[in-house]
């Protein structure tokens, strides 16, 4: 497939028309893509034995989509985003967050932050240089991004969950161009036996349409909605978090079976 072919793939994906960049196409874009790619960790599992650590291609990634609803998890969705931001004529770079974290920054009249990899939401680009209007939030899930020194670009990713911090603050420098090689140490740690994802089962996409989130974490379903009231069942098989892809999340191709049998053989019960 050539690049184009490959474009118009990934957007007929998002169910949009390519437009000349502005802000309003890219929060079309993120909004859509949210709604499309899952945050997942199935294909990290089942790709746990091979020896190249890498992100998929543009190809790859919209490919495995296409056959296996595979999203990804933050480097392998927001290195694929930018791509597609690219092509379409954006003019945009990555940011390291934290040492570990791979965001965007994308620059129209102003410098703004995008992260569709990061299970957040982030349904628009934040324009970093607005302290009003800096924060994204679906429910009882809030982050912030902070300036620190406005003249060196220096901002903070900030996450709260019920009006409290969630997970590490990430630092990063909104100029500081970062590329794919800059991250392939942390990809690789990102494959070892105790990595966070390496060791649970997760898969979480947003449904605006029907005002909700849901989630997977091992056997806990949660469909969180946007008015902040939480529904969370315990699964008790396979069979049934099967059900879950295909009824609630609509991914019915996403090998999550597969994913589990991959981590019992390690010795990691999600049942239990």
């Amino acid at each position: 497939m050539t690049n184009s072919e490959v474009v118009k793939g990934y957007m007929h994906h998002l169910n949009l028309e390519a437009e000349a960049p502005s802000h309003r196409f890219l929060e079309k874009i993120c909004t859509a893509q949210l709604n499309t790619f899952p945050f997942e960790n199935i294909g990290k599992l089942l790709h746990q034995q091979s020896s190249s650590f890498t992100i998929p291609s543009f190809e790859k990634f919209v490919s495995n989509f296409q056959k296996f609803n595979f999203g990804g998890t933050c480097y392998t969705l927001n290195a694929n985003l930018l791509l597609l931001l690219r092509a379409l004529g954006f003019d945009c770079h990555h940011v390291m967050l934290g040492n570990e974290h791979m965001g965007i920054v994308v620059i129209l009249d102003d410098a703004f932050y995008v992260d569709c990899g990061a299970a957040a939401p982030f349904f628009k680009p934040v324009r970093l240089n607005d302290e009003n209007n800096n924060n994204v939030r679906f429910g009882k899930d809030e982050v912030s991004i902070l300036p620190v020194d406005s003249k060196d670009s220096d901002y903070k990713y900030i996450r709260y969950t019920n009006g409290k911090q969630s997970g590490k603050v990430w630092h990063f420098q909104s100029t500081e161009k970062a590329n794919i090689n800059d991250f392939q140490k942390v990809i690789e740690e990102s494959y070892k036996p105790d990595a966070t994802f390496m060791t649970i089962l997760r898969c979480q996409l947003y449904q605006t349409n029907l005002q909700r989130s849901v989630s997977l974490v091992n056997n806990k379903f949660s469909i969180r909605y946007e008015n902040g009231e939480i529904e969370t069942t315990a699964l008790s098989t396979k069979q049934e978090i099967m059900a879950v892809m295909a009824d609630e999340f609509f991914l019915p191709k996403l090998p999550v079976e597969e994913a589990v049998d991959a981590l019992e053989r390690r010795g990691i019960d999600i049942f239990s």
